[in-house]
């Protein structure tokens, strides 16, 4: 029987075009933003500064490679599907494609580091499959990074005094959220659930004694009390064996409740909203100022951006985004690690054809609760959507987002009240500007606004070195003296007579010991002090549960789509 091979093959060939087109066609993924919250940390009412724990590094850890997983590598079950991001690096961490900004905390900026090794692996020689110039030398020897290839992820940390600093942590050093923190502490319903509970917290001294004063346990205490005990429960035998999981599901809901009131709309016309979800607000003009940015540059920067901070962001954009009307998890504090996701595809649009036109982008709204193997990602619509818009189109996701943002640093400066914080000054702010208004935004990018905050502290340094030069006789002379071998400060183990003394991060907040950059007033310290000092004029600056240290690189905030090179 003769064989028509030539058919056979030209059928085959058609086949895997086809298929081919088909795949092509399929769903496509040109960026991604996602928000993280860390890792588990060792509570912030010890004495030592709080830090991620190895179960914390670990649970980043899985949250890195699980996105892996889905942008850029799927495992073998995952070869069908279409979710990789287009164009991302493989196997080679290229930080021209991603966005990494975390707040400054042990713990947050640690989570970040075990979340990009999930994600970005070690890559070796041979698995990167080429040998990059710089590591071969002129002997002829060829070097690899360190711990078999361990890539070095840029991380934008942004400090309290850094303006990006609003976009993963927006409610700190806003004196605004303060004061409507302080309305809830004040009213009837906090009174209430106080008096209900104090008998179920009671029972919890004896573990607190070392860090609660007898007979003070109360909801006053709800999110440290909760912190405490879930990290004792995975940790502290004794303290476990006297714990019913039923107490602890309490305690957290609990502090669920607490953290809602301080973060959430109390109302559809809330008119103190804007203060209280002052951080829903800023992730938001984060995620879409990333998405825009990577719509600008046609997919070239911003294909993966990922935001590392607290657990407030969260709260306060899921109540913006009526999240809780969806499913009641969204009302209690999300797990360690859990991840919100903004995800920009199009369907039907062949890759072959180049990055797609704006109106042709969608984007869908994901949440993972926690890492362990029974979290997944669950999309969610948003802003009351049915179940059928569970994706909006990028120009409807935009317009949705353009009620809920605060993408202009001067507008949050109005909101919070921040002429005190340092970069507020440099930005065009009014005094008379009310809470809940929105103006043009004629501010300043972060990242002039860090290059001009880093001049006017030199020249006010420069002007007051002046004065001590003129009227207390301080003069510089050259000092001979022997050639030091080694250095104090940061490159040696001994500190030196010239290094300076560091003001420690630890202290009294009440009655609570608290650790890291934890010296200042806290929420449930407001709590206290909104009964007794309510008609105080001058209170000191708010912080939030979670407290960042003073350092920071400056970063640089996503172009928005209406601005010019």
């Amino acid at each position: 029987m003769a064989c028509s091979c030539p058919l056979l093959l030209a059928g085959l060939a058609l086949f895997a075009h086809t298929t081919q087109a088909q795949v092509n066609t399929l769903e496509v993924v040109w960026a991604a933003v996602v928000y993280n919250t860390y890792g588990e940390r060792s509570p912030l009412v010890l004495p030592s500064n709080a830090v991620l724990t190895p179960l914390g590094a670990r649970q980043s850890f899985s949250s890195g490679s699980q996105f892996r997983d889905r942008y850029i590598a799927p495992s073998q079950d995952r070869l069908t599907s279409n979710s990789t991001i287009d164009g991302l690096s493989q196997d080679v961490l290229d930080d021209a494609q991603t966005y990494i900004l975390s707040s400054t905390s042990q713990y947050t900026v640690a989570s970040a580091l075990a979340f990009m090794q999930g994600l970005y692996p070690p890559a070796n020689l041979s698995s990167s499959q080429e040998v990059n110039g710089m590591s071969i030398l002129t002997n002829g020897s060829i070097l690899d990074y360190p711990l078999g290839g361990y890539q070095y992820p840029h991380i934008f940390t942004a400090s309290p005094v850094d303006p990006n600093s609003v976009f993963v942590a927006g409610d700190q050093k806003c004196s605004s959220h303060e004061n409507v923190a302080t309305d809830y502490f004040t009213s009837q319903e906090y009174s209430q659930i106080k008096s209900a509970t104090q008998t179920f917290y009671d029972k919890f001294q004896p573990a607190l004694g070392g860090f609660v004063q007898n007979g003070t346990a109360s909801y006053d205490l709800a999110y440290p009390v909760y912190d405490y005990l879930k990290y004792s429960y995975m940790h502290n035998q004794s303290i476990r064996d006297g714990l019913t999981d039923t107490d602890l599901s309490r305690t957290r809901a609990l502090a669920s409740e607490w953290i809602y009131h301080v973060n959430s709309n109390r109302s559809t016309n809330d008119p103190k909203s804007p203060a209280r979800t002052i951080a829903g607000r800023t992730m938001a003009a984060q995620v879409i100022n990333s998405l825009l940015s990577n719509f600008q540059s046609q997919g070239e920067e911003n294909k993966l951006s990922v935001l590392f901070g607290s657990f407030e962001p969260m709260v306060a954009f899921a109540s913006l985004a009526q999240l809780p009307s969806e499913n009641q998890d969204f009302f209690a504090l999300p797990e360690d690690g859990s991840s919100m996701v903004f995800e920009m595809f199009t369907l039907g649009h062949n890759r072959s054809e180049g990055y797609p036109r704006f109106n042709d982008l969608n984007v869908r709204f994901l949440f993972r609760n926690g890492t362990n193997s029974s979290s997944s990602l669950i999309p969610y619509p948003l802003f009351g959507l049915t179940d059928s818009q569970m994706s909006l189109s990028l120009p409807e996701f935009n317009s949705y987002f353009s009620n809920i943002t605060i993408s202009d640093i001067s507008d949050w400066c109005n909101i919070c009240g921040g002429q005190e914080v340092a970069f507020c000054p440099i930005f065009n702010t009014s005094p008379s500007s009310s809470a809940g208004s929105r103006r043009p935004s004629n501010g300043l990018k972060p990242a002039v606004a860090g290059v001009i905050g880093a001049l006017v502290t030199l020249a006010v340094l420069g002007i007051l070195l002046a004065f001590a030069m003129v009227l207390g006789g301080i003069r510089f002379t050259r000092k001979a003296s022997k050639k030091r071998t080694s250095l104090g400060g940061f490159k040696a183990g001994e500190k030196l007579a010239s290094d300076p003394d560091l003001p420690s991060a630890k202290g009294n907040a009440g009655i609570m010991t608290l650790g890291e950059g934890q010296d200042r007033v806290t929420s449930w310290e407001l709590a206290e002090r909104g009964r007794v000092k309510e008609t105080e004029s001058q209170r000191p600056g708010h912080r939030s549960l979670e407290i960042d240290d003073l350092d920071s690189h400056l970063s640089i905030q996503p172009t928005k789509v209406d601005e010019r090179v």
